[in-house]
């Protein structure tokens, strides 16, 4: 059998964990709107569920604040030689 042509990137650990971060939110609200649901029928008290959803989407804003920060230091790192201004560049400014 042909491999095919295109390498499967490798996920860094911060990347793997954001996915498992949107998974664990996303499981929380349906395991939520579940027991909202079923409260009328099993007669459960709920209002917990109000302050845990939008706890688990504060926890993925903050994690998403963090990747984002993150990734701006990589990349000023990375282009630290290209964004800066040489001599040459400013004297047609003024």
């Amino acid at each position: 059998m042909k491999m095919s042509s295109r390498k499967k990137r490798k996920r860094g650990f911060t990347d793997k964990m954001y996915l498992y971060n949107v998974v664990f939110v996303t499981a929380v609200v349906i395991i939520s709107f579940i027991a909202v649901f079923l409260s009328g029928k099993l007669m459960i008290d709920t209002s917990a569920i109000s302050v845990i959803i939008p706890s688990a989407y504060a926890e993925l804003a903050v994690h998403t604040g963090f990747v984002i920060w993150k990734a701006k230091a990589e990349n000023a790192r990375k282009y630290k030689d290209v964004n800066t201004i040489t001599d040459e560049e400013t004297e047609g400014l003024g």
